[in-house]
């Protein structure tokens, strides 16, 4: 309905309204889209409204024909039922469908939900519902945090938070599965000449090709899920203890540029996490990503420029001779930077 709807944009200067008034007529001209359910279809159409209007307003260059099989999924505007009791979700034109079993949400209104499949065949559905207000933890302690790769995040309070380093542990299996997906492909596709040498193919690939890229799937959605397993647990872990965290605004964009790093700072997933502390906790600040955090001493601020080589993790201070390490030295910066502009006052307990 998407690539359908675009082509006849691209032809004609309609309006939604009329694209989404041709969908009767394409029911009759396709039968099975009779199957799915006519929100669905008018959503597709609502969603390539958006796209031409961020192509007018400058944001993109504009909407492009989707493919099958990169990020399937469809959304319905409207509510659903759950049933807990037997962990089944009521779908339009589907019925009853099972799911895997998870926490009740709140007692709030769902407004719409979308059905979703990965690139494992796994089938998702994600809900949008109107929540209580979440009533804030309001106790005036501020912790700053600094980000890195040695270590995942280290608080100013002295907390330390490993980096798991989830992608660098798979890597061995993924590169196997990988060079397996490679090596498969279907020989009796091969285009030969007169002389029966092989001189392409016809870019068909084998059943086991396809076995192989789900099994590279899996591998990465693996790595992802664990990934973001570990980025809910940290956040919510600092959400619970602090009001208000103080964190760098780290340009991780243009950090990935660096070929010997970019892998590393990928795997961390800092902006993810920086996204989960917003909802979670009170107030975020963002200190400013050219403040010199490392090199500055937290007692009495002296800066020590040679402290910009990553490989130096502890310094004595030239000017009052306290030992730090370097990424809790940063932290506390961050810590007191961050508290600066601040507007309302935190308690003196998050210096300590």
């Amino acid at each position: 309905m998407y690539n359908n709807a675009l082509a006849f944009a691209q032809r004609n200067h309609v309006n939604n309204y009329d694209l989404i008034k041709r969908i009767p007529g394409l029911k009759t001209e396709f039968e099975w889209l009779k199957e799915v359910p006519s929100q669905a279809l008018q959503q597709s159409i609502i969603d390539l409204g958006k796209a031409f209007k961020n192509k007018w307003n400058g944001h993109n260059g504009g909407p492009v024909f989707h493919k099958k099989g990169r990020r399937d999924s469809y959304r319905i505007p409207t509510g659903c039922e759950i049933d807990y009791a037997r962990y089944k979700v009521k779908l339009a034109k589907l019925g009853w469908v099972k799911f895997y079993k998870d926490k009740p949400i709140e007692q709030s209104t769902i407004h719409s939900y979308t059905i979703s499949k990965s690139s494992t065949g796994r089938y998702y559905i994600s809900l949008l519902y109107e929540a209580p207000n979440r009533t804030p933890l309001n106790n005036g302690r501020a912790v700053g945090i600094d980000v890195g790769i040695k270590e995942f995040a280290v608080c100013s309070d002295g907390t330390v938070f490993e980096n798991q380093k989830h992608y660098q542990r798979q890597l061995r299996k993924l590169r196997v599965l990988q060079r397996t997906m490679a090596r498969r492909y279907d020989k009796s596709k091969d285009i030969l000449d007169a002389n029966g040498r092989k001189i392409g193919t016809t870019g068909e690939q084998s059943k086991n090709w396809y076995k192989a890229k789900a099994a590279v799937a899996r591998c990465h959605e693996k790595i992802r899920n664990q990934r973001n397993d570990h980025l809910n647990k940290v956040s919510s872990q600092i959400a619970s203890k602090y009001s208000v965290v103080c964190i760098e605004d780290l340009n991780v964009k243009g950090m990935v540029k660096n070929r010997n790093l970019a892998k590393s700072i990928s795997d961390c997933g800092w902006t993810a996490f920086k996204t989960k502390l917003r909802y979670k906790c009170d107030s975020v600040i963002e200190v400013d990503r050219f403040f010199a955090s490392s090199q500055t001493c937290s007692v009495c601020g002296y800066k020590n420029v040679r402290i910009k080589n990553l490989s130096v993790r502890s310094w004595t201070c030239p000017g009052c001779g306290t030992n730090h390490d370097r990424d809790r030295n940063a932290a506390t910066n961050i810590l007191r930077e961050g508290l600066s502009r601040y507007p309302i006052s935190a308690s003196l307990e998050a210096l300590r």
